[in-house]
């Protein structure tokens, strides 16, 4: 039976470790923290449910509710609020709601009547001349400038900290560029997409955006404490090295000597931000891995009494463009409106995201300064006028990779590694997507890969 070695206990290391240990496969976790998850936290306190990196899973595949499943989740499972469709996205000073049907877009006046008009022109509109374009040179060509400012640009720091005129369409949004590619038009593209989905979607696969009672935590510990014995904590891996046998790798923990453990395959998962620092033995070019930016972000809740806060929270929060350059936060979720449980009677819980690479320089770790920051541009926004009962600051210094133009560089890299040692595979958020969904379905997808070279090469499973 060979044995598998995980870099990493967050979603996707996890969940290769899982897959391949239901295959019959003997597996061992190495993660350089002490504790499982990655960037996947929650904290209950005073009343209060946070969570320090994601907020919400989307629902929808099979594989995911297969784990579901198997590790028998379905009733911590809750679901956001109905009103939570709606989102906020501010213009003039003022959160709009951004439409959701064509009836809300003749109507919103988050867009001018000059957009609206634009945005019909968007099927005659000819393919990029270029191979590839960055996000806001896609979206200006197609959908016009007002749609890029009050529309894209707040998304794209709400799903990436990142901005749009860096950002490659073809590799942070695939799904958009397949659309101009397949169909030549967007909008037609999606027309006719939503009509195949409709005719061939899964009765029984549920959709929309859940969490946990426990928060989002419960979903790696749940594959953690199935996983048993087999996850070493506080155990950093400095070096990866192929003897011609088998893989060795180097452990460095801070309160134990340096030793080298041997495994027949490999799935590794840390950050290429700490994988370009890990000693590799290949003949493959590690560079454009190290090439990837990871900005820094802050993350402040803030719990108010419910009477504190003039606006009325029904929806899943604000983004704010960066249009709208007197305001510092790139957002905020209504956390206490998204799911039940996450703040006491009486009570709502903000969750605001400041910095990323529109804003490095406000991703701090000083919470005073922060939270004086955060507490102007809420006060403006959502007409807050107390102080907050609760907060909790969480500061990441290496956040979200930004798949920016010439990412395919990195994804080439990746790829060459796989090729060039077929017992050895990749997975995380900087694969194909940076939800936790998509991680976790990379982490499945590496394991399915060393299942694959498993039977290529004659060993049992």
């Amino acid at each position: 039976m060979p044995d598998i070695g995980i870099i990493g206990a967050g979603i996707s290391g996890l969940a290769a470790a899982y897959r391949l240990q239901q295959q019959g496969l003997s597996v061992q976790v190495l993660e350089a923290s002490g504790q499982t998850g990655g960037v996947i936290q929650s904290e209950s306190a005073e009343g209060f449910l946070i969570e320090h990196g994601p907020n919400s899973i989307r629902a929808g595949d099979a594989a995911l509710e297969t784990l579901i499943d198997a590790l028998d989740l379905h009733e911590d499972r809750v679901w956001a609020n109905d009103v939570a469709d709606t989102r906020y996205v501010v213009r003039n000073d003022q959160p709009t709601p951004l439409p959701r049907s064509v009836g809300a877009f003749l109507t919103t006046d988050l867009f001018s009547a000059r957009a609206k008009l634009r945005l019909l022109a968007e099927p005659f509109i000819g393919r990029a001349a270029v191979e590839e374009e960055s996000v806001a040179r896609f979206t200006e060509r197609r959908l016009g400038p007002e749609v890029l400012k009050y529309a894209v640009a707040p998304f794209v720091g709400g799903v990436f900290a990142g901005t749009p005129d860096t950002l490659s369409v073809r590799h942070a949004f695939e799904r958009l560029a397949a659309l101009e590619d397949e169909y030549g038009s967007l909008l037609l593209g999606a027309i006719r997409r939503a009509l195949t989905s409709n005719d061939e979607e899964t009765p029984d696969t549920p959709s929309g955006l859940f969490s946990f009672r426990g928060g989002l935590q419960t979903f790696p510990s749940a594959l953690a404490d199935a996983l048993g014995d087999c996850i070493a904590l506080n155990a950093p891996v400095h070096a990866l090295a192929h003897d011609g046998t088998a893989w060795r790798v180097t452990v460095a923990p801070t309160d134990a000597a340096t030793h080298t453990r041997s495994f027949d395959a490999l799935v590794c998962t840390v950050p290429l931000h700490r994988l370009s620092d890990m000693r590799l033995e290949t003949s493959v070019d590690l560079s454009p891995l190290g090439d990837v930016t990871y900005p820094p972000l802050s993350v402040l809740a803030l719990g108010y009494e419910r009477d504190a806060i003039d606006h009325p929270l029904d929806g899943f929060g604000m983004l704010v463009p960066p249009v709208e350059d007197s305001f510092d936060v790139l957002g905020s979720i209504f956390s206490s409106t998204l799911f039940p449980g996450r703040a006491p009677e009486g009570h709502v819980l903000l969750t605001t995201f400041v910095g990323g690479a529109r804003a490095p320089q406000h991703a701090t770790s000083d919470a005073a300064s922060l939270q004086g920051l955060v507490a102007r541009d809420l006060d403006s926004l959502l007409g807050v006028d107390a102080s907050p009962v609760f907060r909790r600051l969480v500061h990441w210094p290496h956040a979200i990779p930004q798949y920016e133009i010439g990412y395919g560089a990195v994804k080439n890299t990746l790829n060459a590694l796989e090729e060039t040692h077929p017992r050895l595979a990749f997975a995380g958020n900087y694969r194909a997507g940076v939800s936790v969904g998509d991680a976790l379905a990379s982490g499945l997808q590496a394991a399915d890969r060393l299942l694959g070279a498993n039977e290529q090469a004659g060993q049992p499973h």
